[in-house]
């Protein structure tokens, strides 16, 4: 069972996660989906120190390294508020991916998708609109890289030519250093 279907089996909590209480422990699955981020990227943040707080339950006398790990909703308010971000760039450097490769744009990332449709990347809804999400039978997270994801159906162009945007300008930036790499080889060559 996905995490989607799980919280969908919680609609109820959901309808009322507005109201719940800052110190309510979620598991660090249905953090990562809040967050929109993996399960994998919200263990990197734990182990970089990047991300939100969170409790690490251990036995006394259990040796094991990979412990039970929670969060508090209120901390994941906090960390998620103080990452907000007024642009797709501003969005792309806060998570760490400044775009600087062709590699970057083949990395695969959370995209919302309402019948089989792109809708948003899942770190630039905002809650509320993340809250309706996981309330709609016909949405479902899918994991994409960018440079497939322009090429998917979107239900919004505008919505796609913020993702296009950042695409053909660090293509084209890409083109611009490569040509004038070129020049500087010719002029050595010459000189």
């Amino acid at each position: 069972m996905s995490a989607i279907d799980t919280l969908r089996e919680y609609a109820e909590v959901w309808r009322l996660f507005g109201s719940m209480p800052d110190d309510a422990t979620l598991s660090a699955e249905v953090s990562a989906l809040y967050l929109g981020v993996s399960v994998k990227t919200l263990a990197r943040y734990r182990q970089t120190g990047n991300g939100p707080a969170y409790i690490q339950y251990q036995a006394e006398d259990s040796k094991a390294r990979n412990q039970r790990v929670n969060y508090l909703l209120g901390d994941l308010k906090t960390w998620r508020d103080n990452h907000k971000v007024n642009s797709t760039m501003e969005a792309a450097q806060v998570r760490g991916l400044a775009f600087a490769s062709l590699a970057d744009f083949t990395k695969p990332e959370p995209f919302w998708t309402i019948d089989n449709k792109i809708y948003s990347h899942a770190l630039t809804v905002s809650d509320e609109v993340f809250k309706e999400l996981l309330n709609t039978s016909r949405a479902e997270v899918i994991w994409i890289s960018l440079e497939k994801v322009l090429f998917e159906n979107w239900h919004a162009s505008r919505e796609r030519q913020k993702w296009n945007d950042v695409f053909v300008s660090v293509l084209s930036g890409m083109v611009k250093s490569c040509e004038i790499e070129q020049e500087r080889h010719i002029l050595n060559d010459i000189l």
